[in-house]
């Protein structure tokens, strides 16, 4: 049996695609998410976590950590912890975090599995492994795979049995050939507001933006793929306050105001994506996939959403040139930057292009869940 453990939306997303792939290779898979929703309905789910506040980002600021203290943090650790210890029938633990998760996971999964650890969160990049992480590593990870070359070279180095497959974060994105925009002759914009509960406000926040984008450059299709998390309820009694209308249709969700139209769909981030030209975000996961498939991105730090600037430095150190992080909400300083991208091909290819050497990984899941299905079957 293979153990799949996670702990983070992108990296549940991650786990789910894996497992997926094994399960439909016929090897017996149960998924451990502690934070995050499986994507695929036929998985075994071994537990349920209760979703906090803070999305996983406990550790981002005092009051993410109080919030989550608050929202049962501490017992939704102990019931994963619980229920990860009762499972003793498990060959291959295939990671996917932290080095934090991979300590619980050697520390109360039974037996003697053999641990395949995707360390996604961490790079050497941005957000280095402390010594004692890399010594853990080393010592009870029999395959490590990081998320880019130069973590893969720096844990060679180590004597750490390294395997680099690319970023599996990019290999997540699912498309379903549908087409959202109105006209295809105009520009798009993406809208990202993450999965968090701080995603209504956030919206609130781009749609300032999107009305300034039209007053200087005229209709533009703006697109929007909306998590599972967030609910179509809470954000219209949102956006109403605002003087935003929410209509629904079929299985679009329109956000209207006067001529300009949002168009928003759950299950559509694939396809919204790889037709936008520019990407207005507050996600980590999406922002890296829209940055590998060659999309220019922005962002700004706004201290009333309640994210750390850390955050926000720490998606610049990962991207590089592709991504235009603003240090505070100016409405018109944003909308001008998306409309010198929309008016300057030049520009969006060149920041393109440094996205795709920055986050590389196409092919990535079924490379990794080819290698776990050989441990299995070792």
């Amino acid at each position: 049996m293979v153990g799949i453990f996670a702990n983070g939306f992108g990296e549940t997303v991650i786990a789910s695609k894996v497992a997926d792939v094994l399960s439909k290779s016929g090897c017996r898979v149960v998924i451990f998410p502690l934070i995050g929703n499986v994507s695929s309905g036929n998985l075994e789910i071994g537990f349920v976590p209760k979703n906090l506040g803070s999305g996983g980002l406990t550790f981002f600021s005092l009051s993410n950590f109080l919030k989550d203290l608050k929202e049962g943090a501490f017992l939704n650790l102990f019931r994963f912890t619980n229920t990860i210890r009762n499972y003793k029938n498990i060959k291959v633990a295939f990671v996917v975090g932290d080095p934090f998760l991979l300590f619980l996971v050697r520390t109360f999964v039974k037996g003697k599995p053999i641990v395949v650890f995707n360390s996604i969160y961490k790079s050497e990049i941005v957000e280095k492994h402390f010594w004692f992480e890399k010594l853990f590593i080393k010592k009870f990870v029999d395959y490590f795979i990081p998320r880019d070359k130069v973590t893969a070279e720096r844990f060679e180095k180590l004597g750490v049995k390294t395997l680099y497959f690319g970023n599996p974060m990019v290999d997540a994105v699912e498309f379903y050939g549908k087409e959202f925009r109105k006209d295809k002759n105009l520009k798009t914009l993406l809208l990202l507001p993450g999965s968090r509960d701080s995603a209504y406000k956030v919206m609130v926040k781009f749609l300032y933006i999107v009305e300034s984008v039209f007053e200087k450059f005229g209709f533009f299709n703006i697109l929007c793929p909306l998590s599972s998390s967030i609910s179509v309820d809470v954000l219209k009694v949102e956006l109403l306050k605002h003087n935003w209308d929410l209509q629904l249709s079929g299985d679009r969700i329109i956000i209207k105001k006067d001529v300009i139209d949002v168009i928003c769909a759950y299950n559509s981030f694939g396809d919204m994506m790889i037709v936008s030209d520019v990407v207005l975000s507050f996600s980590g996961t999406a922002t890296e996939q829209s940055a590998a498939f060659g999309k220019p991105s922005i962002m700004f730090f706004d201290k009333d959403i309640g994210w750390s600037r850390k955050w926000f430095e720490r998606q610049k150190m990962l991207l590089g040139e592709n991504l235009k992080l603003f240090d505070r909400f100016s409405i018109s300083e944003i909308s001008d930057e998306i409309v010198y991208l929309f008016t300057n091909s030049k520009e969006r290819q060149k920041r393109g292009e440094i996205g795709k050497k920055m986050v590389e990984g196409i092919g990535s899941i079924h490379r990794i869940s080819e290698f776990i299905a050989s441990l299995l079957h070792a």
